[in-house]
């Protein structure tokens, strides 16, 4: 019985059966059109079948016919009306026959169609084709400069170690146009989205015999091709010229309709597999051959396989076509920026973690370099480190689609071999900003206010928090970008939006939201060249370089002069594009500016900057008061070796974050201490020791930055010593917020009394004159391990007294930087601050004019001497004012001290001109080599003998392209 029903199963008769029977019940279910939302036409009937439906309508349309001559002639109607109606009947039935035959016959043609549409061999495009070849050769190539970026890129990547540099010189689309041999559309399936379309399409490019590289070249018969020039490390560069003579492929794609223009939302391409793609390549030089050498044609053909190689299943590639057509584009990629102020970090007694002595902490996202990430600063502390500093970190919607998590890691500093982790805290990027992504995998929604994610202790390995080890105290919080209005051209319906969404849109700007989201694009340049020496009127910029060379130029961008980006060179092109995007976060709108400069990059020498322009944002988007700004604009480049000019793409967003004032500040600033008062003194201390009194300000950094000051400029009174300083002191920064300045004071020749107070700059806002307190405490290195454990504050009040600063911070660059090493490489054959120095001169000629002495400058400083004479004298029959109420009074008693702000800011920028160092750049090119190579060797050397709190270790976190 078994076998019986075993040999039934397998049976043509039982297969045969199971046919008709599913035939019969697809012929029952009513289906569907993939577009039309009514049923089809049936399938072809039997003849019987059809036989038999004719003779029934027949009947129908006979027994009609009878009814109504039945009912005329018992009405008695004529035979004029008889005729009438038979007319009437016929044309009727033939228009509706028509129509009926007309619409049957397209519901036939597009189910056939679709059928075609729907099979495994697909629709044949010649139509597409057709229009492909007649519209390629009016194609614009200046379209494809992304591609020629996305090339060189991989060719460097996979480039041998003698190859410095890649350029595509050429890229010719050739004068035909690739095959699209089908495209296939994947029938609707259960669960399938309504707006997505699902399909696949082959295309295929051969090339012509006579177009190969084995025979002459012509108009009509030129395939694609791209000429490449590498650049060896000899400064030889070897050219090539590469064809494309075969390429074959198939890719499956994904289209998003919309509901509004341009209808198209996302396109998401992936290739079922590498295109087929084989090249000729050829040199481009009859002195060398350089293709006998087997890995150039290698090289070629493995770069353009890598280039697909991104692009192959699963991976995919998704264009924004709103984004490309500009619907989109009207806003920041950024949608908020998570802060995180990591206060401390602690570890059990009983875990020893081998080498461990310096930590610092990171924040960054699990996609993201660990050396571009945000850091503390470095403390020599491996048990209970306290930083009490804040990070910031620009969030995507893309780290809401791939799940990216942010890490807030704790580490080991290491001069020798890589950093080793403590420990480790990561939160989801979508539980952070508690995003919505619907099944398509598209973000929704995300959170639109400020939100405090996490404040507290939190486990770093991996164990419950009563069972962690090692835990980390910070606070989280998540502050959104605002929400503008679309722009008129792409209005959708305000039926279509909720109204949530409008009230978002209306939100006015909160005045202390001054913080947000600016992306710079750096597209293109142009005529970007070397200035003759020969023809510079200045002697501050003349310089050794040849103007004949073509320049190999590269960006650099600095926000507040910070650099945070800097850009490939493009290799012998006078007028490149980059097209280099970048975001970033603007702590203070009000007060913000941007840097832009471009430098060449030479061989083995530093690279000199061609040209630089700063500005401030307030100056770029002023007449703009949309909370979404906007700008374009060519640049011109000054005060540097060369010329040109940089086309920018500016964009800001406002997003909701108050910073404290003292937050906000730049990172790149000078330090001005205008004056250093000491009181109450005690312990070893007197103030009739004077002429052994001796104090030095130091900086907590590397390399050392500090000030003597000598027993001869103090001074006494009768609350205690005073140090007033003719001249000002100058401090240059470049982390001012992991910077501290200490104070120490000594006195006594044979038996030293010694005191320290340290202040930590974070707690000061800019471009104000404040006096700050600061406690004597027992003597300290600013260097010694004890001094870096933690960036605590301390007491005001301090064992051996006070000492009373009168500071000012001032923004970016000054003429003081340019004694610091980083500065003189970063700025190389230019001067920032010739706008600032034109500008005190011309100040200094109107002053000069409106005088009428023959020496303004002495005049000034005599003025100045009796002002200040005038102002002791007063002092000296006026009560002492105290530090609180300087402070809160900083505009009245300070000024009426010290004399007018203006007057005294005028006084410090031309001392800070004294300071101004001017490049040394070697004449002949060999010097100029060996400079480069002392470089390289003092910067391996430096790497291991300065600190951990240096510039040098500061720049890793600069974005490259």
């Amino acid at each position: 019985m078994g076998a019986g029903n075993l040999i039934s199963s397998f049976s043509p008769f039982g297969s045969k059966s199971a046919k008709e029977k599913a035939k019969e019940e697809e012929e029952i279910e009513v289906r569907k059109c993939y577009k039309l939302h009514y049923p089809l036409p049936l399938r072809p009937a039997e003849p019987d079948q059809l036989v038999q439906g004719l003779q029934l309508n027949a009947l129908k349309y006979l027994v009609l016919a009878g009814v109504v001559c039945y009912i005329s002639g018992r009405i008695h109607f004529g035979y004029v009306f008889g005729l009438i109606s038979v007319f009437a009947g016929g044309l009727a039935y033939w228009v509706l026959g028509r129509e009926t035959q007309d619409g049957l016959d397209w519901q036939l043609e597009k189910q056939e169609g679709s059928m075609t549409l729907h099979s495994p061999d697909g629709e044949s495009v010649e139509w597409l084709n057709y229009f492909l070849e007649k519209i390629w050769r009016s194609i614009d190539p200046s379209i494809f400069v992304s591609v020629e970026d996305i090339l060189e890129d991989t060719l460097e990547s996979i480039a041998p170690a003698f190859i410095k540099a890649v350029k595509v010189t050429d890229f010719d689309i050739g004068v035909h146009a690739p095959r699209i041999d089908m495209i296939r559309i994947f029938p609707p399936v259960a669960g399938q989205p309504e707006e997505a379309l699902f399909g696949e399409a082959s295309f295929a490019f051969h090339a012509k015999p006579v177009g190969s590289l084995s025979s002459s070249h012509n108009v009509t018969s030129a395939p694609p091709g791209i000429a490449i020039r590498f650049k060896t490390g000899l400064k030889a560069p070897i050219d090539i010229k590469a064809e494309l003579t075969k390429c074959t492929g198939k890719l499956r794609f994904k289209i998003l309709t919309a509901p509004d223009f341009p209808f198209v939302n996302k396109v998401t391409i992936s290739f079922t597999s590498v295109p087929k793609i084989d090249t000729g390549v050829m040199p481009m030089s009859k002195h060398m051959n350089v293709m006998r050498l087997p890995m150039m044609k290698t090289m070629v053909n493995e770069a353009v396989k890598l280039g697909f190689a991104d692009l192959v299943d699963p991976k995919s590639m998704t264009l924004n076509i709103k984004e490309i057509m500009g619907a989109a584009a009207l806003d920041t990629s950024a949608i908020g920026v998570i802060k995180v102020r990591v206060i401390e970090a602690k570890r059990d007694a009983n875990v020893t973690l081998e080498d461990m002595e310096d930590s610092y902490a990171t924040l960054a996202l699990s996609t993201q370099k660990e050396r571009s990430a945000s850091s503390t600063r470095v403390l020599t502390n491996d048990k209970d480190p306290r930083w009490n500093e804040d990070l910031f970190l620009l969030i995507k919607q893309e780290d809401i689609i791939n799940d990216s998590m942010v890490n807030i890691k704790v580490w080991d500093a290491d001069k020798v071999k890589f950093d080793d982790e403590w420990g480790c805290v990561s939160v989801p990027v979508k539980d952070i900003v508690d995003g919505k992504v619907d099944k398509h995998g598209n973000v929704v929604n995300w959170c639109k206010e400020e939100r405090i994610v996490y404040d507290g202790w939190a486990p770093m390995d991996n164990k419950p928090a009563e069972e962690s080890k090692m835990q980390l105290h910070f606070t989280m919080s998540f502050h959104p970008k605002y929400i503008a209005p679309p722009p008129p051209g792409f209005l959708n319906d305000l039926q279509k939006r909720s109204p949530e969404q409008l009230r978002l849109e209306r939100e006015p700007l909160f005045p202390t939201h001054k913080s947000g989201i600016l992306t710079v694009t750096v597209s293109e340049a142009a005529d970007l060249e070397i200035g003759d020496p020969e023809v510079i009127t200045s002697d501050e910029f003349k310089h050794p370089y040849s103007p004949n060379q073509v320049v190999n130029p590269y960006a650099v961008v600095y926000l507040n002069d910070h650099k945070v980006y800097e850009s490939r060179p493009k290799l012998r092109n006078s007028s490149p594009h980059w097209n280099a995007d970048s975001e970033h976060l603007v702590k203070d709108y009000d007060t913000a500016f941007l840097r832009i400069s471009v430098k060449a990059s030479l061989d083995l020498e530093r690279d000199p900057v061609l040209g630089t322009k700063v500005f401030y944002l307030s100056d770029m988007f002023e007449n703009n008061d949309d909370k979404f700004k906007e700008v374009e604009r060519w640049v011109p480049l000054q005060n540097g070796i060369g010329f040109g000019k940089v086309f920018l793409n500016l964009k800001y967003k406002p997003i909701k974050l108050s910073l404290p004032r003292e937050q906000a500040g730049s990172d790149v600033c000078t330090l001005v201490v205008d004056r250093v008062t000491f009181s109450n003194l005690k312990g070893n201390f007197s103030t009739e020791y004077m002429r052994s009194t001796k104090a030095t300000l130091a900086l907590n950094i590397d390399p050392v930055i500090l000030k003597r000051v000598k027993a001869r400029e103090f001074k006494r009174d009768d609350t205690g010593l005073k140090l007033w300083s003719e001249r000002r002191m100058f401090f240059p920064l470049t982390m001012r917020y992991r910077t501290a300045v200490y104070v120490h004071l000594s006195q006594g020749a044979v038996n030293t009394a010694r005191a320290t107070g340290r202040f930590w700059l974070k707690n000061v806002c800019d471009n104000h004159w404040q006096e700050i307190t600061i406690g004597l405490h027992k003597p300290l290195s600013e260097h010694s391990k004890e001094a870096n454990r933690n960036e605590d504050d301390w007491p005001e009040e301090g064992e051996y007294g006070q000492v009373k600063l009168r500071i000012k911070i001032v923004p970016g660059f000054s003429p003081v930087h340019t004694h610091l090493r980083s500065f003189a490489l970063d700025m190389l054959g230019a001067d920032p601050f010739d706008d600032e120095t034109m500008r005190l001169k011309v100040e200094q000629w109107m002053r000069e004019d409106e005088s009428g002495l023959d020496d303004p400058l002495e005049q000034h400083q005599r003025a100045h001497r009796e002002r200040r004479q005038s102002e002791q004298e007063h002092k000296q029959h006026s009560p002492q004012l105290e530090g609180d109420d300087r402070r809160e009074s900083r505009n009245t008693e300070l000024t009426d001290e010290y004399g007018d702000d203006m007057m005294a800011d005028r006084d410090y920028l031309e001392e800070m001109k004294k300071y101004n160092r001017p490049p040394r750049i070697a004449r002949f090119e060999m010097m100029r080599k060996f400079v480069r190579g002392t470089d390289l060797l003092r910067h391996r050397v430096d790497s291991v003998r300065s600190g951990f709190n240096s510039d040098m270790r500061a720049s890793r976190a600069v974005n490259k392209e």
